[in-house]
């Protein structure tokens, strides 16, 4: 994961965790100094640009294709993934996830939060 400044010619700051691929990232709208990411090795990670190192990862057991915070609490992200769920994690404890939330019948593509963080929208096949 490669942080840049637009005006600049070299990154910033730049994470790396053992995966050569990155599907997706996000920053933190509460707390920008905070990047979640999914990579396809079926990890998620969360990055401290303040400290310019990685903080957690956690494998899943499929590829997770997209990342969002929610904007009202500031430590929670859900992740959309290939096995048609979405998962809601608490970045202090990832070990598992908060809440599990099925129904597609085919792998979830992207989540979006409402601005309030009470609700969230996901795209799948």
């Amino acid at each position: 994961v490669d942080v840049w400044d637009y005006q600049r010619s070299s990154p910033l700051s730049s994470f790396e965790w053992g995966c050569e691929r990155v599907i997706a990232s996000r920053f933190n709208p509460a707390e920008p100094a905070l990047i979640a990411s999914t990579a396809v090795d079926r990890s998620v990670g969360l990055y401290d640009i303040r400290a310019n190192t990685p903080i957690r990862k956690v494998i899943l057991k499929m590829r997770s294709n997209a990342v969002a915070w929610n904007p009202m609490v500031p430590t929670n992200f859900t992740v959309a993934n290939e096995d048609c769920n979405l998962y809601t994690f608490d970045m202090r404890k990832l070990t598992a996830a908060l809440q599990r939330h099925w129904d597609h019948v085919m792998a979830t593509l992207d989540v979006s939060y409402s601005p309030t963080g009470q609700q969230f929208v996901s795209a799948s096949y």
